[in-house]
């Protein structure tokens, strides 16, 4: 009878009810919720470097107390490389974190160094080089679970060693 009853009840009202079972869920997930944490950048490899732009590897290790894995979404965030504005970069790949674990994750990130004077591009080609390189990462990272969706503030800055072979 219940079945029947809420099959034709008005589309808002189902809506509304689903509404409801939703913010229920989500609200008990969030009750137990720890914060993440980020113990740090690893290594950085550059896999292409070019006039258009860079493409690199960057791996991270990142903590997740918590019993449920999420995702960090494609995002866009600012970046410095030892000082130099270097544009806007995309993160390529979504990156599942899993639940209750500490591992390395790799981030694929796709820059255009829309920031950069051609004048220093030989600047970055000799960061290329060396063993070191201060990133800095400002922007906001979107991460979740399903439909849900939260946007981060991230704003790092780490000295970095080059790993140029893997």
């Amino acid at each position: 009878m219940i079945k029947n009853t809420f099959a034709k009840a008005p589309l808002f009202a189902r809506m509304g009810a689903f509404l409801l079972l939703l913010i229920v869920l989500v609200s008990s997930c969030n009750r137990n919720f720890q914060e993440v944490s980020f113990s740090g950048i690893e290594s950085m490899k550059f896999v292409k470097l070019s006039q258009n732009g860079v493409e690199a590897e960057i791996t991270a290790r990142i903590k997740n107390p918590n019993s449920s894995a999420f995702t960090i979404y494609k995002s866009d965030v600012d970046v410095t490389l030892s000082g130099l504005n270097a544009g806007k970069a995309h993160l390529a790949n979504n990156v599942r974190i899993k639940a209750k674990s500490e591992e390395s994750y790799t981030f694929k990130i796709k820059s255009d160094f829309s920031g950069l004077s051609i004048t220093d591009i030989p600047k970055v080609i000799a960061m290329a080089m060396s063993k070191n390189v201060e990133i800095g990462i400002k922007g906001n990272i979107q991460a979740g679970k399903f439909l849900i969706k939260k946007s981060f503030p991230v704003n790092i800055t780490r000295s970095v060693p080059l790993n140029l072979t893997k």
